[in-house]
């Protein structure tokens, strides 16, 4: 195995199971808890995780398929590509938008939106990645908070985020445009009480 990304609640490796790439995602063992705690939060939340997984996919939106599940370890397929936030256009912006209406239909806040954590697939494809954070939820704010953390990201990525920001909107609009409506409402909400914080 081999390890790729560390992040401070999780580990990330790159394996192989009977010769095809997979990605491990394995929870960090908090020293500071509660031994029994601890494992049983890790376990809690693997376990979430694939759940919400599994209901995105079944609402239309890419993510890796889960292969397996043991304790607080997630076996998923390994998605070649890139990520999103190093390949920005307009017209991958508009596909994102599509995916996260899809994602926000099924019920679900990813809660850690960014380009960073989508991948562009060899094929073109986006598949939206790290659920770690994400809820069950049927809370506009909740969704109107995910697009407020993908804009603040696009500002500190790009010089070109107005146009990035607009072509994610047409996208997102394109696929449910009651709830998108709702939300984009809610989101001048969100922002204007993020400035004076």
């Amino acid at each position: 195995m081999e390890l790729i990304y560390k992040g401070a609640e999780a580990e990330i490796y790159k394996a192989e199971l009977l010769g095809l790439p997979v990605v491990i995602k394995r929870r960090i063992k908090k020293g500071y808890r509660n031994p029994l705690l601890d494992i049983k939060l890790r376990i809690s939340r693997t376990r979430k995780e694939a759940r919400l997984m599994r209901r995105a996919r079944l609402g239309g939106v890419p993510v890796p398929a889960i292969l397996d599940i043991w304790k607080d370890s997630l076996m998923m397929e390994y998605i070649e590509g890139t990520k999103l936030a190093d390949s920005l256009n307009l017209g991958l912006m508009m596909k994102l938008g599509d995916i996260v209406c899809k994602l926000h239909s099924s019920g679900i806040a990813h809660n850690d939106l960014t380009p960073y954590n989508a991948i562009l697939a060899s094929g073109g494809e986006i598949c939206l990645i790290d659920f770690g954070l994400a809820e069950y939820t049927h809370s506009i704010e909740d969704y109107a908070v995910d697009l407020y953390v993908l804009k603040r990201s696009l500002v500190s990525i790009t010089d070109e985020w107005e146009d990035m920001w607009i072509s994610f909107l047409m996208g997102y609009r394109s696929c449910c445009r009651e709830l998108a409506n709702k939300v984009i409402r809610r989101l001048a909400i969100v922002e204007a009480r993020g400035r004076y914080k």
